[in-house]
């Protein structure tokens, strides 16, 4: 009796603690869970007033043990399932569902030696799982743009938006937590792949990036692709930066106890928005290229590019990352391609330019104006140029450096080349022309204005150079030189003193024969000359001077042998002719009055 005796304390004592560490974990689950902590404390103390008693009145404490701790366990699993199929068959208010949680939390500890509270945990789990969908679909904000005026400029949201509040986050990870320590991870996982995924592709849509195939691209018009390209290449940006990076976050809220699965759902909701954007980018790319799209191909690799590293990152190591990395470096590459082959075409266009009509008056050639209009463009694109264009040799028909400078950049290469053959086709050009003056004056608006373009564009004048600078200024020098040549050799030779007697009739024929020539010269040039055109002011002001430069001082001499000859035969005074010659290159012809 004594041995009994002495035994039964230390069973009671063992008894208790393990009923005091039951609830001390459901009091810890309440203060975790609850936003009520305090009130919750309480409560379930008061629901464990009954068993915690034995503990405080040591002399009930062989009646307690008496019970068996066993007893008390079905006792608990019979209560949590009893809550479970009572919420089960209700809606239940925020409170019920906290005791709801905390019977699924017991019949999921219990459900290892309970068939019972197995049985309870699996019927709880379709209810998680609604629950989990419910706060997915009804807490999402979904990103959109007002407009379709959208650029590099327009700010970007934070990484959160279009993901949940950190309220609805939290509940989502406590429902989220209970099915993933149950063995539910599939069954969540499909959940929260299926409406997160339609909810990217909702998100996707409102930036404008519509799912188009292949087909439909290739047969597209271009100002309807011109606005989906642009669009593109902005939402790129804001799907890395906001949608994916959001999307993440959210997945490693919710499978906070599950790391490797949530990385497994971020890339099965993420696949099929990164595979649209790069389907376009490929459809683009097999289209037919077109000078027009050039620039917006440019954009669509300097975007994807830019967020290729982040978006390689959001993925976790292993087939999802090496898949992402390898479908956007495929997409890349033949954008990149692209932009060569058009670089290409465009070349092979202004090289087949063949027009035969020549420009009215000399002016600048539209081709001209096209051309430099583009390499202004291309220059302002000369870093992603460089990486596109590599490091290939010049093509032996283009011009290289001869300064000693070093060599040029790729994008550079590729400027020099573009200007040379325009200047080569403006040559041919200048061929259509049967007036000699008219050529040179063709060529030298040409290439001024082609000079002027360089110098006004810092990018395109780095790209060139000083150099290449000097050499072209030097040739409009060579065809000014070239007009004068064609236009007025033979009219200021009638100025020139041949010298012998000034006196005699013979000598006064010859001087009234030479003023009539003059005369009649002039008035031809005028005629033709104030229907060229140079188009920019200041050339047109330089060459005037030119011409009066040396008109001037042979016509003074040339008056004063002629002084006595009859009026009619001296026309013009100097300053007639000084006056006459302000009306040249206007591109309006004009008569002598």
């Amino acid at each position: 009796m004594a041995s009994a005796s002495s035994s039964s304390p230390p069973a009671a004592t063992d008894a208790g603690q393990e009923r005091v560490m039951a609830a001390a974990k459901h009091i810890v689950k309440s203060m975790a869970v609850s936003k009520n902590a305090a009130d919750d404390m309480i409560r379930f103390l008061a629901t464990y007033n009954s068993r915690l008693l034995p503990l405080s009145s040591p002399e009930d404490g062989e009646e307690a043990s008496g019970r068996g701790y066993d007893e008390e366990e079905e006792e608990l699993i019979a209560s949590a399932v009893d809550v479970i199929r009572r919420c089960n068959s209700s809606s239940s208010s925020s409170s019920g569902m906290t005791d709801y949680l905390y019977a699924v939390d017991d019949a999921i500890a219990a459900a290892p030696h309970s068939a019972r509270a197995a049985a309870a945990v699996h019927a709880a789990m379709p209810r998680l799982e609604e629950e989990v969908r419910s706060l997915l679909c009804s807490s999402l904000r979904r990103l959109s743009l007002p407009s379709d005026d959208v650029d590099d400029s327009t700010p970007y949201a934070s990484p959160r938006h279009g993901a949940l509040s950190p309220q609805a986050a939290a509940s989502i990870r406590g429902f989220a937590n209970r099915m993933l320590h149950a063995g539910y991870g599939p069954e969540l996982a499909q959940v929260y792949v299926a409406v997160r995924r339609n909810a990217l592709a909702e998100s996707v849509a409102h930036l404008g990036v519509e799912t188009v195939a292949i087909e439909e691209v290739l047969k597209m018009e271009w100002p309807v692709l011109d606005q989906m390209m642009r669009r593109w290449s902005h939402a790129v940006r804001v799907v890395v930066r906001t949608l994916l990076a959001g999307e993440l976050w959210l997945c490693d809220e919710v499978f906070e106890s599950d790391e490797e699965l949530g990385h497994e759902c971020f890339a099965d909701v993420a696949r099929g928005c990164v595979l649209q954007l790069l389907g376009f980018a490929d459809a683009v790319a097999m289209s037919a290229r077109a000078v027009e799209k050039l620039f917006r191909t440019l954009g669509m690799y300097e975007a994807l590019t830019d967020v290729q590293q982040e978006l390689k990152a959001l993925f976790a190591g292993g087939a999802a990352r090496e898949f992402i990395a390898g479908e956007v470096s495929s997409a890349v590459a033949l954008l990149g391609s692209t932009v060569c082959h058009t670089i290409e075409e465009f070349s092979h266009a202004i090289h087949g330019e063949a027009s035969r009509r020549p420009v009215n008056g000399g002016e600048i050639h539209p081709m001209a104006r096209y051309v430099l209009n583009y390499c202004g463009l291309l220059a302002d694109c000369r870093s992603t140029l460089d990486t596109i264009l590599g490091d290939g040799g010049l093509d032996d028909t283009v011009e290289a450096s001869t300064d000693g400078a070093a060599a040029p950049t790729p994008s550079a290469r590729c400027m020099r080349e573009l200007l040379t053959l325009l200047l080569r086709k403006i040559d041919d050009k200048s061929r259509l022309y049967d007036d000699a003056g008219l050529q040179n004056i063709f060529l030298m608006n040409n290439l001024y204005y082609v000079v002027q373009k360089v110098m006004e564009s810092p990018p395109l004048r780095e790209l060139l150079g000083d150099d290449w600078l000097r050499r072209h200024r030097g040739q409009i020098r060579q065809y000014e030189a070239g007009y004068l040549r064609a236009s007025w050799i033979a009219v200021l030779s009638l100025l020139r003193d041949d010298g012998g007697p000034a006196n005699t009739s013979a000598a006064q024929k010859a001087l009234r024969d030479k003023a009539r020539s003059f005369n009649a010269a002039f008035e031809e040039l005028y005629r033709t000359q104030t229907a060229w055109k140079v188009s920019h002011p200041q050339l047109r002001e330089e060459l005037r001077i030119a011409v009066s430069e040396r008109v001037i001082p042979a016509y003074r001499p040339f008056l004063g042998r002629a002084s006595r000859l009859p009026a009619r035969h001296v026309k013009y005074s100097l300053e007639d002719l000084e006056n006459y010659m302000l009306d040249f290159f206007e591109g309006v012809q004009k008569f002598v009055r």
